[in-house]
């Protein structure tokens, strides 16, 4: 098997262990997005002038047909469905692979509307998440940029988010060096970062566990 052979074989390898361990990550923080559409519709589903949105926004649901249509005209609204409809039509892109789409709808959530620090955690978390695995799907280096600007923009003040934070940051820079076919072990950064992980009293055990797998794959794939 010549170089370029083993080189290509590694990245599949790579692909397949860091996106299958990202499925985990994204079907784990999906319940922050249960979470805040409850509580917004607890929030808002009494008030009279929502009532044709939150009718429309359940219908969705319901009927396929309808759903591109009553996503459409939702968006348009001034109110929490308006957010909720992008969120909903997010998880449809994603589920068909459309990254594009959902990365710019990510994006619309975040600048358009004056979002708690939670929330704003929780969509660029999820948003960071998405993308890295969108990079090895497409073998691409297009969403770098884009999964920095999210990372950027989860709240260093909540400590919940500290360990989600890191743990980007490292998949970040691994994802660099994968797509770029850099070397692991010579990288400082990345190095660097995997230390402040697995030394940090703040960082959750489940986090150091698969950023430790990471790592010793990187090594010595």
């Amino acid at each position: 098997m010549n170089k370029e052979d083993k080189n290509n074989n590694f990245f599949k390898k790579t692909q397949l262990f860091i996106v299958n361990n990202l499925r985990n990550i994204l079907l784990s923080i999906g319940f922050i997005f249960i979470i805040f559409i409850s509580f917004q519709i607890y929030n808002y589903i009494n008030l009279n002038n929502i009532k044709k949105s939150s009718a429309q926004f359940f219908d969705s649901f319901d009927y396929e047909d309808q759903f591109i249509l009553n996503i459409d005209e939702l968006q348009k609204q001034k109110n929490i469905f308006s957010s909720l409809s992008k969120l909903k039509l997010i998880q449809n892109f994603n589920n068909n692979n459309n990254f594009i789409s959902s990365n710019e709808l990510y994006k619309d959530l975040l600048l358009s509307n004056e979002l708690d620090s939670i929330y704003l955690s929780s969509i660029s978390a999820h948003a960071a998440y998405t993308l890295i695995n969108a990079t090895y799907i497409e073998n691409t280096k297009k969403y770098l940029n884009d999964i920095n600007f999210y990372i950027e923009n989860i709240s260093d003040d909540l400590e919940n988010y500290f360990s989600i934070k890191k743990e980007l940051e490292y998949l970040l820079l691994v994802s660099e060096i994968d797509i770029n076919n850099l070397e692991y072990k010579n990288n400082s950064k990345v190095i660097e970062i995997y230390g402040i992980i697995v030394n940090s009293s703040l960082i959750s055990s489940s986090i150091k566990e698969r950023v430790k797998k990471i790592h010793e794959f990187q090594l010595y794939k």
